[in-house]
């Protein structure tokens, strides 16, 4: 390996790391006096306006620095009060903030001799370790950070880290009280995309968020190691390097093959390619900005990873008829590529090294370095699963990517009686417990347990031997597991109280041992009778399917690394995507979106809709995928509003304590369905390339860098409004508002629009099924501003001109006018709603025989008509007055 000193290089960067500093102090005075200035700013207590810089990060595309903030009171900072500021040429362009701007009725807490024994007790409160072993492996307290956190309106002093939970992906931020360790604050910052949204399902993965700086102990000895000698003097030239993968724009294996690809890494981005990290040449799927190997332990460390040799080769066999060990060493390459991938192209839209992105080394480029993506592939802790935790800049992003059921999984088998043996029940298997794929059968006599639900103990030895048969309503599933195991049970069928379409079982128990699934309503109720009636019977749990592997999905580790992206571009880059501080999340969004956008093929269009994970759902290249509907403009595909975000909800739990939170999964697909039509308005204007990188100036490029551009703009924990207004700062920044109106009008259509607001942010409700007022109380609006137009919904497709509807105000019925020549053959549907996005009514009609339409039984008020066929997409705004 040859190493090359760029000396002109190295003193560029360092000539830059100097301005840094400079640049960093003479924005500090920018910044206090535009916050001296500025009205809104004028009248709070001055020691409000105190802060700290923690991040410069400049922005080619912004043509500005965009400068961190962090509000202090007394010097400590104040959890969650943060601002974003956009400096160019020494003047505030953008300020987004979440200060606090009224003063504190109190401030209090002092400083604690205790404070190892608090922070011990909250993490065994949370299942977690008050300890990590650093870099020599010796033991030490976790790292935490002094803050205020705002609490009914009293600033409370307290300590913030970050703990694991033993035996799960679950990552816990945590503030507790300086002064009695009483928690403040809790958030699981592992971002699961968990696919399965039951009402009544028990699944703490599904508290999608990261939170504030995850401490070292979350990051492997061995990378904090290795990390300490970085020599960063010297640049090296790539080792080369093939790889046989799904390459970009290849979704996923229904989509097409495999390619042999040479050296595919940008320099810009990579400078010394995958498998150097300045120190270090790894053979193996190791690198710079990712380490990808098998954890099937469900361990956190490093299982297996698939070595090229010297020739770093990635070349192996794939061949998904066969179970899914016969082709690790290719899926994880494919994983490997395709976060490295991620890395390069994103870096290329301004998720540098400044603007806190993965990589070990930084090459003195700004951020804290040692922290490469650690990329999990087929996760031992569940299947049909994958999940991101982010960290703070400076710890290892985890990416854990699991093995999913085909839909023709079975799990079940009847031995007796004979008339049994026929039956083959659907049923689904749970996230706790041993996996049933790859173990051997579990063989037993079937019983029912007394108490009839199991939520309570089991007598010990009643059911030894046996597999347990339960319903899985009441109390949750791990609870009922583990009673019935206590038991003597050796498996465990639970069935769905009100379904017979079971679901997969979220919960956490590392001390369960035996298998647990989920049938059907009926098919438990069919057992429960023969069994209460004396028929004996005879079970196998076990499985012959062949399982989908997600790291050959490119479209969902794309999405993974998206939350990384996301959490770290937006307010501090830690803990500013919380979906209990703003349950207007839209984190799922986004990275649906980057799934999307890095996936283009070429020759698609606006009129291609598109789904989220189908491979790994089994389903079709044109299938549902795992969304509400498929992304497309077109509202006879997608018709979902911002109003639909009303509602939103799920149940979920924190350490066994039930709660009601908002649906992270359906709220984000609302944000990515808006940002899916922007992109198609931009193409329609510059011109469409499936690779973002082949064209900055096609559309499909500049949608690319405007939403990468808003997330550096918006302030922390931002909701809609505030997230399309980051939007329209990062066009007015860039290009001086050229798009303005578009953006507008895109955002507008789907109930985005000038007065939309978002009500209460409270995003978490103690107990399930609560009512949770701040998630149904989201208003939408579908105007724009004056200077683009009357109103967003009288902007309608050029295929639909000329089309209106009269009169408005309306009282009984409305005509709806079309022009002379509009193909008007096949259905058209007429659906009209309420103000808070609801679907008051849908017609079907023919408008060659029927163009009217009765509202009579609308009550007084404003509502919104789409009116959608083949050939017509028009809404308009109208008036019932009677």
């Amino acid at each position: 390996m040859k190493r090359i000193r760029l000396s002109v290089k190295l003193l560029l960067f360092c000539s830059f790391f100097g301005f840094g500093v400079l640049s960093a102090q003479k924005h500090e005075q920018t910044i206090k006096d535009y916050v001296n200035s500025e009205k809104t700013f004028q009248r709070i207590n001055p020691e409000l306006k105190a802060f700290t810089i923690v991040n410069v990060d400049p922005s080619t595309s912004l043509k500005g620095d965009v400068v961190g903030i962090q509000q202090t009171i007394n010097g400590v900072p104040v959890f969650g009060s943060s601002a974003n500021v956009l400096i160019r040429d020494g003047k505030v362009l953008s300020f987004a903030d979440t200060f606090i701007k009224t003063y504190p009725s109190l401030v209090k807490g002092k400083q604690n001799a205790m404070k190892n024994s608090l922070v011990a007790e909250a993490a065994k409160k949370f299942n977690g370790s008050a300890t990590f072993k650093n870099s020599e492996g010796k033991e030490e307290p976790l790292k935490t950070n002094l803050v205020y956190f705002a609490k009914g309106g009293e600033l409370i002093l307290g300590y913030h880290f970050n703990i694991q939970e033993k035996g799960t992906s679950n990552v816990w931020s945590l503030i507790i009280s300086s002064d009695d360790g009483s928690v403040l604050y809790q958030e699981n910052t592992t971002l699961s995309c968990n696919f399965h949204d039951d009402a009544y399902e028990h699944l703490p993965t599904e508290l999608p968020e990261l939170k504030q700086d995850t401490p070292a102990a979350i990051l492997p000895a061995y990378i904090q190691k290795q990390n300490s000698t970085i020599n960063k003097n010297f640049v090296l030239a790539p080792d080369n390097a093939s790889y046989n993968v799904f390459a970009f724009p290849v979704e996923a294996p229904t989509f097409g093959n495999r390619t042999l690809i040479n050296n595919p890494w940008d320099l810009t981005a990579s400078p010394e390619g995958w498998h150097s990290d300045g120190t270090n040449h790894y053979t193996n799927t190791r690198g710079n900005n990712a380490f990808a190997y098998t954890d099937e332990a469900a361990s956190d460390t490093p299982q297996f990873s698939p070595d090229g040799g010297a020739g770093r080769a990635f070349d192996f066999p794939l061949d998904l008829t066969l179970a899914h060990q016969n082709y690790t060493s290719a899926a994880v390459t494919n994983l490997f590529y395709t976060t490295n991938k991620m890395h390069d192209v994103f870096y290329k839209f301004g998720f540098t090294e400044s603007a806190r992105n993965y990589q070990t080394n930084n090459f003195t480029n700004g951020g804290a370095g040692n922290d490469p993506v650690l990329a999990e592939a087929r996760d031992g802790s569940g299947l049909g699963n994958a999940n991101f935790n982010p960290g703070a800049d400076g710890t290892s992003g985890r990416m854990q990517m699991f093995l999913f059921s085909p839909a023709s999984a079975r799990y079940l088998y009847y031995n007796s009686p004979t008339s049994y043996v026929s039956r083959t029940p659907v049923a689904a298997t749970a996230a706790f417990g041993p996996q049933i794929m790859g173990n051997p059968a579990v063989t037993g006599d079937l019983a029912l347990s007394t108490p009839a639900d199991a939520c309570t103990a089991v007598a010990a030895g009643s059911l030894t031997g046996k597999i347990a048969v339960v319903t899985a309503a009441t109390c949750g599933f791990a609870v009922k597991t583990k009673n019935l195991q206590n038991a003597g049970a050796i498996g465990v069928i639970q069935y769905h109280p009100t379904s017979d379409q079971p679901v997969g079982m979220g919960g956490t128990d590392n001390t369960i041992t035996i298998p647990t699934i989920m049938v059907g309503k009926t098919e438990g109720e069919f057992l429960v009778s023969e069994l209460t009636n004396g028929v004996a019977s005879n079970a196998s749990l076990k499985t012959d399917a062949v399982y989908k592997d997600a790291s050959l999905d490119n479209g969902v580790i794309s999405h993974e690394y998206g939350h990384g992206i996301s959490n770290r571009l937006t307010g501090t880059g830690s803990g500013c995507l919380s979906f209990s501080t703003s349950n207007e999340q839209m984190g799922e969004g986004w990275s649906d979106f980057f799934a999307l956008m890095i996936t283009n093929r070429p020759g698609d269009n606006a009129s291609v809709p598109r789904g989220i994970g189908t491979f790994v759902s089994d389903q079709p290249v044109n299938g549902g995928g795992i969304r509400p509907a498929r992304y497309s403009p077109d509202f006879t595909v997608n018709n979902y509003t911002y109003g639909r975000t009303n509602g939103m909800k799920v149940n979920s739990s924190i350490i066994g304590i039930a709660i009601t939170v908002p649906n992270v999964h359906s709220i984000g697909f609302v944000w990515a369905s808006m940002l899916w039509d922007l992109n198609w308005k931009y193409v329609d204007k510059y011109g469409y390339n499936s690779n973002v990188l082949a064209d900055p100036n096609s559309g499909s490029a500049r949608v690319l860098q405007l939403v990468m551009d808003a997330l550096k703009l918006q302030p922390c924990n931002p909701n809609f409004i505030q997230g399309r207004d980051a939007i329209l700062a990062a066009d007015q920044a860039r290009t001086g508002g050229e798009d303005k109106c578009m953006i507008w009008r895109t955002f507008a259509r789907r109930g985005l629009g000038v007065n939309a607001a978002p009500g209460g942010l409270n995003g978490l409700y103690i107990g399930a099924n609560q009512p949770a007022p701040d998630l149904s109380d989201q208003v939408e609006d579908f105007t724009i501003p004056a200077e683009c137009g009357v109103l967003a919904v009288n902007e309608v497709a050029s295929n639909s001109k000329g089309i209106s509807i009269y009169p408005n105000p309306v009282k009984t019925e409305f005509t709806i006018k079309t022009p002379s020549g509009m193909d008007l053959s096949g259905i058209t549907t007429v659906s009209i709603y309420d103000f808070t996005g609801k679907l008051v009514s849908s017609e079907k009609i023919n408008l060659n025989k029927q163009n009217t339409v009765n509202v009579n039984t609308l009550l007084k008020g404003v509502y919104m008509v789409k009116i959608s066929s083949n050939s017509i997409d028009y809404s308009q705004k109208i008036i019932v007055s009677k």
